[in-house]
């Protein structure tokens, strides 16, 4: 199952991105937004089984998305996040077919509570989302048919039930002009173009077989693979890669492979993706490997090029060598783009540390200047600055209270209470074992020096 969350506060998002476990829940597939508008295309493109919305937002707000929904009969269940001032708008949405709405700050308990009431209203939804040939994303519905992505599968699932019951050729064609295109796509019509790409000076792609043969106005440029049926991921699989790739692939190869391949919209497979790379040796398994490296691509990069995609499955991956340098560039750029995040995450935490080393500074309190669970925001500082953040913060006060001990008269016992400390005595400890001697010690040592 896919959940939506979208709120136009970036780190509500991410609080709520990493608040649960989702897959316990049976999310496979967790989208992000601050865009509302956005989201709504989102809603038109792509199967959403949950929408987690706030339902104050610039431009579209949570309840024009519940009308959206409403209004096109898609089977979205929604979650409303609202303030105590926007109670009769939850209200509203409740009226419109919300399950639920949950007041902020969100809490945990509360979250679970109305996910399980979504799950079991879906459970309790028998019939199949529409099938909307208008948003249909060939090149995505290819993918899922070639790759290991189970939520993409999953999404396509109904147009495959549908297109199951014909069958399908692969289709090459060899020095293509502009009139050569406009002329194929006039005899398949705008339901079959859509699994049909230009590479290079070739038209490749998927295409009916009762259309095929009328297909063939260039005999020796043209060619067209035995028919099949897409219901056969396996047999599919294996014609394609041998029509296309020139390579002879059986079921038993992909189970391999895909052993190393990256995993949807996980940001820190990046770096494995590169690593992996260098252990294959046969063309073959490259080629595997390197297509699921383009599914990675395809789904977490939005700005992706259909074009360049289909250039580079059906042209460029013939030789992977070549073709793993640019990728490798494209996913090292994911995990920085990622890693700059988390970044800016960290920093905004160690500056709000620094300043306010006289408090308490909890992890929940640091949570809520992160707008991160307390939980995940430790996990991500260890992560990014390897220790832990109390360690941090420890040696962030000890350093401050060494720097008063040399440029102030100070009390010992205030300088403790400034750092954080409110017992004297725990202060002494702490600044004996990270310096060696005491703080009256070490004034006295550093001012002889």
């Amino acid at each position: 199952m896919r959940l939506l969350i979208v709120d136009d506060g970036h780190y509500v998002v991410e609080y709520m991105k990493h608040l649960l476990d989702w897959k316990s829940f049976g999310i496979q597939q967790i989208e992000t937004t601050t865009n509302s508008i956005e989201a709504r295309e989102w809603l038109n493109q792509r199967h959403v089984d949950i929408l987690i919305t706030d339902i104050r937002m610039p431009e579209v707000s949570g309840i024009d998305l519940l009308q959206h929904i409403h209004q096109h009969n898609l089977l979205t269940k929604v979650i409303i996040l609202s303030g105590y001032s926007q109670f009769e708008y939850a209200q509203q949405g409740i009226r419109l077919g919300a399950l639920d709405y949950l007041l902020k700050p969100v809490d945990k308990d509360d979250v679970e509570k109305a996910m399980n009431k979504a799950i079991h209203n879906i459970k309790n939804t028998t019939p199949r989302p529409a099938v909307h040939w208008e948003n249909f994303d060939g090149l995505g519905y290819l993918l899922s048919l070639l790759g290991e992505n189970e939520t993409l599968r999953t999404e396509f699932e109904a147009y495959t039930d549908l297109l199951g019951s014909r069958l399908f050729c692969c289709l090459k064609m060899d020095n293509c002009t502009q009139a050569d295109i406009d002329d194929l796509q006039h005899k398949l019509g705008d339901q079959w173009t859509c699994l049909v790409w230009s590479s290079g000076t070739q038209l490749v792609g998927l295409v009916p077989e009762e259309v095929a043969e009328m297909l063939i106005t260039k005999p020796d440029c043209t060619f067209l693979s035995p028919p099949f049926s897409i219901t056969d991921r396996n047999e599919f699989r294996q014609l394609f890669y041998e029509f296309f790739l020139g390579e002879y692939v059986q079921s038993a190869d992909f189970g391999g492979i895909f052993n190393l391949s990256p995993s949807c919209g996980d940001w820190e497979s990046a770096g494995n993706i590169m690593k992996s790379y260098d252990r294959i040796h046969l063309r073959k398994e490259k080629i595997l490997f390197l297509m699921e490296t383009i599914l990675y691509v395809y789904t977490v990069d939005k700005e992706r090029n259909p074009s360049k995609t289909a250039d580079w499955i059906f042209n460029r991956l013939k030789d992977p060598d070549k073709l793993w340098p640019t990728l490798m560039d494209i996913v090292s750029q994911i995990r920085n783009n990622k890693q700059m995040s988390i970044q800016t995450i960290v920093g905004k935490v160690q500056k709000y540390i620094e300043d306010h080393l006289s408090h308490g500074l909890s992890l929940d309190e640091l949570g809520k200047v992160a707008h991160l669970h307390p939980v995940y925001l430790s996990k991500l500082f260890k992560q990014e600055t390897g220790e832990n953040v109390s360690n941090y913060i420890s040696k962030k006060r000890l350093e401050r209270a060494s720097h008063l001990l040399l440029d102030s008269e100070l009390r010992i016992a205030d300088i403790s209470q400034m750092v954080g400390y409110k017992k004297n005595q725990y202060f002494i400890q702490l600044f004996k074992e990270e310096f060696g001697v005491t703080p009256y010690q070490y004034r006295r040592n550093m001012v002889h020096q």
